[in-house]
């Protein structure tokens, strides 16, 4: 089966000679394709593998062409983002310009200042260079009575210290040792007496709150047995058996008895001249807010409430509001005077001055109502 494909009316541009017949024949398992002209006839064919080559490099134009088409929009993409960021960064680069202008403004202004500082210092040295003869003597003499005025006061407290010291060795308190060189302080040291060191000793936190004299944990920072933080321990612990006795170490007026979670069973004691001591891990108390207490009186027994690991005795002194560490109150004895310099913190020259005032009164007013003899 055939057909003529062209006739004698082909156009010769079309590359085929004049009176050429093309005739195209399908098989089964190829195509064939017969030229006849003037010259002869020609036969062509095209199995199927040639075809399906065929089909197959044009599919491959088609991708290749669709890839380079999404790589191109890719890269448009890409372009403007990078475009995008050198706008930002001109943006950033005109705002920098602007901050480095300002600074160099700011620069130039502060060199102006020191320019006209270092004029002035400059007016000053040559004021100072033709200061007079007189005004420099007037200036010396100023100095030489100042430094007579100082010569004369040390004389006076050289005098002083003299007399301290013999007052001291009268009373023996030379033998405390040479750390005690407050003057102030060992003037009222020295003027000290018996019912003043009982008057301390009572109002003043001191001495051992148990039978036992035993710490098994000082003050200061440590890793809490509990709770294993490290925290500020704030005041001292005492070896204590369960229901040991505990007294109160100074006279004063009971603040507060409560329980807290940390503390457990509790009791505070508010004493003079701005001192207080509380008792922590009670088993039970023996007093009630506002009792009054002597120094010595039993007000609770020994526990292990709260947060504790054993039976003990937590005990602290505060003063004005302020833990301080009861190591020295602890160990403080009738007629010993340490503590004065050792704790700091404390104006004790102020607090034993104001002692010896209330005793001074307190003497005075029992002298008037001492009853008078009558001769008849």
């Amino acid at each position: 089966m055939f057909r003529p494909l062209l006739d004698k009316s082909f156009d010769p541009q079309a590359g085929l000679p004049p009176n050429t017949l093309v005739y195209c024949f399908k098989m089964q398992d190829q195509f064939a394709i017969t030229v006849s002209d003037t010259y002869g006839s020609r036969y062509y064919s095209i199995n199927k593998s040639v075809k399906r080559n065929l089909i197959l490099a044009i599919v491959g134009v088609f991708l290749i062409m669709a890839g380079s088409l999404v790589v191109n929009f890719f890269q448009l993409h890409k372009g403007r983002l990078l475009s995008d960021q050198n706008q930002k960064l001109d943006a950033e680069v005109l705002r920098f310009d602007s901050d480095n202008s300002k600074l160099n403004q700011t620069i130039s202004k502060k060199s102006q200042l020191i320019e006209k500082i270092s004029e002035e210092l400059v007016e000053i040295e040559q004021m100072s260079a033709v200061e007079t003869a007189d005004q420099q003597l007037g200036l010396d003499e100023r100095i030489r009575l100042i430094a007579n005025f100082y010569n004369a006061k040390e004389q006076e407290f050289s005098e002083i210290d003299s007399r301290v010291q013999q007052i001291e060795g009268l009373i023996g308190l030379s033998e405390q040792g040479p750390e005690q060189n407050d003057l102030i302080t060992r003037v009222e040291l020295a003027s000290l007496t018996a019912s003043h060191e009982k008057i301390l000793h009572d109002s003043i936190p001191n001495g051992y709150p148990t039978v036992s004299n035993i710490v098994t944990s000082k003050f200061g920072t440590r890793i809490h047995p509990v709770t294993n933080i490290k925290s500020l321990h704030k005041g001292v612990d005492l070896r204590a058996k369960p229901k040991d006795k505990v007294f109160v170490t100074a006279d004063g007026i009971v603040r507060d008895v409560s329980y807290t979670e940390l503390s457990g069973n509790r009791i505070v004691v508010q004493h003079n001249y701005g001192f207080e001591t509380s008792y922590s891990h009670l088993n039970r108390s023996g007093v009630e807010p506002g009792d009054i207490v002597h120094k010595g009186d039993l007000i609770a027994f020994s526990g292990n409430t709260g947060r504790s690991d054993g039976p003990h005795l937590h005990y602290e002194i505060r003063y004005l509001g302020k833990s301080i560490d009861p190591h020295q109150f602890l160990i403080w004895e009738f007629g010993s005077h340490e503590i004065f310099t050792n704790v700091r913190g404390i104006k004790w020259p102020s607090l034993i001055s104001l002692i010896n005032k209330q005793i001074t009164h307190q003497t005075l007013q029992l002298s008037q109502l001492e009853p008078t003899s009558s001769v008849k």
